[in-house]
């Protein structure tokens, strides 16, 4: 948009979410859900939280469905009390006992060290699919 201050997140969520399906060849076999309202962050706050997004969308289409498996991902971005929840979810294989640490575990690394800069919270969940749930609380930066 014309704000370089603040960025929608819910159009942001869609933009990059379209971007990273493309990109894999997935659109017709994954759908995206993004279950939030319109929410407008500052800039600083709105990068690492696509960045974290992205690698989570990324991590879900390499592992969460081999062999052609269809699917869906869910998104969300609650605010309640500038307390932040950010939900990405699939309803793919989940993980292994391993845990996240599939491939090289860059991209995990860089999911903790984002999560740390929020001076967030993150929880796995693998029971049905995959569920990362990261709160934090809105901080302007210094």
């Amino acid at each position: 948009g014309e704000k370089l201050a603040t960025i929608e997140m819910k159009d942001y969520f869609n933009n990059l979410s379209d971007y990273i399906l493309h990109s894999y060849g997935k659109n017709e076999d994954i759908s995206i859900s993004i279950n939030m309202d319109k929410l407008e962050l500052d800039v600083d706050l709105a990068i690492p939280i696509g960045l974290i997004v992205n690698e989570l969308i990324t991590n879900s289409l390499k592992y969460a469905f081999p062999n052609d498996r269809k699917g869906t991902l869910h998104l969300a971005l609650t605010n309640r009390d500038n307390l932040f929840v950010l939900e990405v979810s699939d309803d793919g294989i989940g993980i292994p006992n391993v845990g996240l640490k599939e491939g090289t575990g860059f991209g995990t690394h860089l999911v903790e060290l984002l999560v740390k800069q929020l001076d967030g919270k993150m929880v796995l969940l693998t029971d049905q699919g995959t569920t990362v749930n990261i709160q934090f609380q809105n901080i302007k930066a210094a």
